[in-house]
């Protein structure tokens, strides 16, 4: 082939030149200037941060004839072969595919022999996370006593499934995410090589694109070439389907004056742009991250170094959007997010989030009383405001108005209190729909609350009694008691003694507490 992808042409030779690492760097170069190597390494850290290449650069420094400060010098016998991936002594290993017990065996089989032509007989095992149980069983006893000819340096994305007997075994190392001003300047560097007119403004939207990740903003950069063509940040945003700034911003401003239609407006021109609607949703949710920094932090220039906007751009956004709506568009988003990387309809599936946005928080509106239960959603407020009680209607002859049935409100001064200490109180809708359509009264300062026997299923639980308990002391109440709607308080109050004559007559010794 006759082009290299950018990524693999332009990967660091030497330890000075690898970006936004440099207290592992330093470190390493000490290491191989002293002669103080140890026999296992261990590197951890997200994709695209300098793993694999600071391992394949530590195995050539290892075994070169002649470093330069700790540098390998790419250019002795050793160093040519490492590169040109011709030394027999030199095994990178990928774990995800060679993951098993027999991998591992042969490893331990072959490290016992001396090196053929180098000085170290190296072993780079890249996402070491993947290998099986048995694997890294069989790899421990040689992590631990080693031949001296051996060196192993590992990789991983996943260091919580390393074990921890693995960890102790290794000189552990932590990559850090590269800056987005760290991976621009490289990238007008790779650019001005590669006679390639780049912008420092393109350079630092292809920086935030890829996330702290060297390799990735490069391959973005990449996919950007094309001919002479200039490349800015309006060139970017259509190569790789990101959505402009200002489109973001009219969206955003849509959905917090709650304005559907000029929200679906912008969509359907990001959509028919061939814009990406999971890249859209993510700038979106990052946008909403900036802005809650915009309105926390007092001084947040130095976390928004990567942001696609300008300070003032920020503070005009965060002046149209509340608290409130930030917390529940972001909530909103990240179950949209999750829902897209498996849906097959995405445009409808963003479409329904807008207008879910658009709408706001689902909030329970008085209904007659003797609906149904709300249906389940995600979340929802307590009643809002009373509901006015329902017109008397003629009850079937021999049957009173509040007997079995009714969803007679009851004592409305009580039920209207207990309501306005309710307010804005999170619950879920079913449980929310059971609370308006119950029967309230009083026992002295005790709020009964009547319901029906599947709704005191579902209220008799502990984390809605507190809540109501917390409302019920706000209100002015000693507390709550729950009954059945379908018991009436006279019985209600002789339970008891039914239970205690039906133990009488069937001899059971009761005894009656003295006070």
């Amino acid at each position: 082939m006759s082009h290299q992808a950018l990524y693999r042409k332009w990967r660091p030779i030497t330890f000075d030149d690898v970006v936004g690492q440099q207290h592992i760097t330093a470190a390493l170069k000490a290491q191989v200037q002293t002669g103080r190597l140890s026999h296992a390494y261990l590197f951890t850290g997200t994709r695209g941060t300098g793993k694999t290449t600071c391992a394949k650069i530590l195995a050539r420094a290892a075994n070169c004839l002649s470093p330069v400060d700790g540098n390998p010098c790419n250019q002795c016998e050793n160093c040519r072969a490492v590169l040109e991936d011709a030394a027999m002594d030199v095994s990178e290993i990928d774990a995800a595919s060679n993951n098993g017990v027999d991998n591992i065996r042969e490893i331990r089989e072959e490290v016992n022999y001396a090196p053929t032509a180098l000085r170290l007989r190296t072993y780079i095992i890249d996402e070491v996370h993947m290998l099986s149980p048995g694997a890294f069983n069989a790899l421990l006893k040689t992590l631990e006593e080693p031949p001296e000819h051996a060196l192993f340096i590992l990789a991983t994305t996943e260091i919580h499934k390393v074990p921890a007997t693995i960890l102790s075994r290794c000189q552990r190392y932590d990559f850090r995410r590269i800056s987005p001003a760290a991976i621009g300047d490289r990238l007008l560097t790779i650019a001005r090589a590669e006679n390639l007119s780049l912008s420092p403004e393109a350079a630092l939207l292809l920086a935030r694109l890829g996330d702290g990740s060297m390799r990735d903003a490069i391959s973005l950069l990449d996919r950007c070439v094309a001919g002479d063509t200039p490349i800015d940040p309006h060139h970017v945003q259509s190569c790789l389907g990101v959505a402009e700034n200002q489109q973001l911003l009219s969206l955003f401003s849509a959905l917090c004056k709650k304005d559907a239609a000029q929200a679906l407006a912008v969509f359907s021109q990001c959509y028919d742009q061939g814009r990406d609607m999971i890249s859209l949703f993510d700038e979106l949710l990052s946008l909403i991250r900036d802005i809650y920094l915009i309105q926390s932090v007092k001084n947040a220039d130095s976390t928004l170094t990567g942001s696609f906007f300008t300070t003032e751009e920020l503070k005009q956004a965060a002046s149209e959007a509340s608290p409130e709506f930030l917390d529940f568009a972001a909530g909103v988003i990240g179950e949209t997010l999750s829902r897209l990387t498996r849906s097959a309809i995405r445009r409808a599936d963003g479409e329904m989030c807008l207008l879910r946005l658009c709408r706001g928080p689902v909030l329970l509106s008085p209904a007659p009383q003797q609906s149904a239960p709300a249906a389940p959603v995600s979340s929802v407020s307590a009643p809002a405001a009373p509901v006015a009680p329902a017109a008397p209607s003629a009850a079937p002859k021999g049957e009173s108005a509040k007997g079995k049935g009714s969803s007679s409100p009851g004592d409305t001064d009580a039920r209207d209190r207990f309501f306005a200490a309710l307010k804005g109180t999170p619950m879920n809708p079913a449980a929310a729909a059971y609370i308006r359509l119950a029967h309230y009264s009083l026992k002295g300062e005790l709020l009964v609350i009547g319901v029906d026997e599947e709704g005191l299923l579902l209220l008799d639980r502990p984390r809605v009694v507190t809540l109501l308990e917390q409302a019920a002391h706000k209100a002015g109440f000693s507390g709550v008691r729950l009954r059945s709607k379908s018991a009436t308080p006279a019985q209600e109050e002789g339970a008891l003694d039914e239970v205690l004559d039906t133990a009488r007559s069937l001899g059971v010794d009761v005894r009656e507490q003295q006070d």
